[in-house]
Parts: structure tokens; C-alpha cells; sequence
């Protein structure tokens, strides 16, 4: 009796044993499966962490970047090619961040769009440099050129004025310039008069002054005598009675020819009166020119 007793409670100890086990398994189990979920949610946080910094990151690089480009303006297009690239590497790790996760190939990549971003802008930071070098330069032209032309102005002026100067200098000087009208006493005393109906010649005398930058030689002088109504008394009205004065054709009295030596010289001059011409009361005007187109002397004279 004891004995049937004893082996029909010994296979229940060992079933309460495997039963116990399995519980303490499955206790162990959850608790492992508990941690892991844990884990997880704290790698998946960790990730998102990770792709929010990664992101952020990438957003940093593309603001500064853009800023760069907009301060630099034209310059910035001299790096066009640098500029596509940065774009593109930061698009390609946006896709990585939304559709793939891995992290060496995405820190890579973010670590590759710094280094070119840091060589974009040392690049971009030379040439300005080397564009302000080149403005700098370009203002040191421009000054020195302006002040080339400066100069060339003031030794052009200084040249024309010379010219004129040496010009002025050159031209023969007359003075004590007189004109009068005279009458011949039997044919041959010569004797000033003052009366319009008796004057038979008009005289015009002066001296030519010494000038040695004149080159000697045979020189004329065109008088022209205006009436009292202005018009100028003259031997006729062709080319041959006409000398050239500021490329004009002037009508002339009387043309007088000096052999001229650098020296003074006294000149006398007479106008013939025609014996069809009638000489009116009044002032009469004389202008002297020479063959250089310059106007040297006037005077006047009366006839009553």
C-alpha cells in the first residue's frame, strides 16, 4: 500500500518542476523582451536625434552658403561649378535622411559637404581678394591716367600758349602810325591839307619796330582807307585788288612792299586819288595788315 503510493506521487513533482521552470523561462523571457523594446525605443530616439543634428547641420551649411553667394554677388558665379556640387550633396542627404538610415555613409557625406563648403568659401574669400587687389589697382591706373591727361592738358595749354607767345613775338610791330591828305604845290611841294576838294593823295606813314624772330625779307602791307560812309576806297573789286584775312577776301587801297632787315624801318605810303573820284568831308578810317593775316595798326584822319 505505501508503496503504490509513494511511485504515483513521484511523476507530479517532477511535472511541477518543468512547470516551474518553463514559468521562470517565460518570466526571464519578458523581462529580456521588456529591456529590448527599451532599447529600441531608445536607439529609434537616438536616430531621430541623430537625423534632426544631421539635418540641422545640413540646413546650417545651405544658409550660410546661399548668404555667401548673395553678399559676393558676380563674384560667387566664378565658382558656379562648387556651388552645383554643394547643391547636390545636400539634396542627396536629405534623401538619405527621409528614405535610408545609415549612419557612417550619412556622417560621411555630411563631413564631405563641410570640407567642401570650407574650400567654397576660402575659394570665394581669395577672389575677393584678389578682385579688391584688382580694384585697387584699377583705381591706381585710373588716378594715374587721369593725371597723365591732366598733365597733357597743362603742358598742351602751356604749348598753345607758347605758340601764341612765340606767335605774338613774331609778328612785325608798327608804330607811330599817321595818316593825312596832301596836296602838290607847282607839281612837286608836297604840303598837308585838310580840305576835301584840294587833297590829291592820302599819306600813311609808320615805322616797323626791330624784331629779330621775323625772318627778313620782303614783306607787305595792305592799307585799306574807309570813306565816311564806310566803304572802303579801293582800285577795283578783283582778286587782284584783294589779300586773304581770316579766309576772307578783303578789298584793299593801296599794297605797300618793304625789304625788311630786322632792323627799324620807316615806311611812307601814298594812295593816288583817281581823277574820277571826289573825296567826301569827314572821318576817314585806315587799317594796316601784313601778309600773316594780322591786323597791326589803325588810325584815322579828317577832311572838312
Amino acid at each position: 500500500m505505501n508503496t503504490e503510493r509513494t511511485s504515483s506521487t513521484k511523476p507530479k513533482g517532477w511535472l511541477y518542476g518543468i512547470l516551474g521552470l518553463l514559468a521562470l523561462a517565460i518570466i526571464g523571457l519578458s523581462i529580456w523582451l521588456i529591456s529590448l523594446k527599451g532599447n529600441l525605443n531608445t536607439l529609434e530616439k537616438e536616430k531621430e536625434a541623430q537625423r534632426a543634428d544631421f539635418q540641422a547641420e545640413v540646413d546650417s551649411l545651405l544658409k550660410v552658403h546661399n548668404e555667401l553667394k548673395s553678399n559676393y554677388g558676380e563674384l560667387s558665379d566664378q565658382l558656379a561649378e562648387k556651388d552645383s556640387i554643394i547643391q547636390a550633396d545636400a539634396e542627396e542627404i536629405k534623401k538619405l535622411l527621409e528614405t535610408q538610415w545609415d549612419y557612417n555613409r550619412i556622417k560621411r557625406k555630411v563631413s564631405e559637404l563641410q570640407a567642401i563648403s570650407q574650400k567654397y568659401v576660402r575659394q570665394l574669400d581669395s577672389l575677393y581678394v584678389v578682385n579688391q587687389e584688382l580694384v585697387a589697382e584699377n583705381e591706381r591706373i585710373r588716378e594715374e591716367v587721369q593725371a597723365e591727361r591732366r598733365q597733357n592738358k597743362a603742358l598742351q595749354r602751356q604749348k598753345e600758349e607758347l605758340t601764341n607767345k612765340v606767335n605774338q613775338a613774331a609778328v612785325l610791330r608798327i608804330y607811330n602810325l599817321t595818316a593825312d591828305a596832301v596836296r602838290f604845290k607847282g607839281g612837286s611841294q608836297e604840303t598837308e591839307t585838310n580840305k576835301a576838294k584840294r587833297a590829291e593823295r592820302v599819306r600813311v606813314s609808320f615805322t616797323i619796330g626791330q624784331n629779330d624772330l621775323v625772318d627778313a625779307g620782303s614783306k607787305n602791307f595792305y592799307l585799306r582807307i574807309a570813306d565816311p560812309s564806310k566803304n572802303i576806297i579801293c582800285k577795283g573789286m578783283g582778286d587782284e585788288y584783294a589779300f586773304t584775312y581770316n579766309g576772307e577776301l578783303l578789298q584793299y587801297t593801296e599794297k605797300v612792299n618793304v625789304n625788311y632787315e630786322n632792323a627799324e624801318k620807316d615806311v611812307r605810303a601814298y594812295f593816288i586819288k583817281p581823277s574820277d573820284l571826289e573825296l567826301q568831308p569827314g572821318y576817314y578810317f585806315v587799317d594796316v595788315y601784313d601778309d600773316n593775316n594780322n591786323l597791326v595798326g589803325q588810325t584815322s584822319f579828317t577832311l572838312k
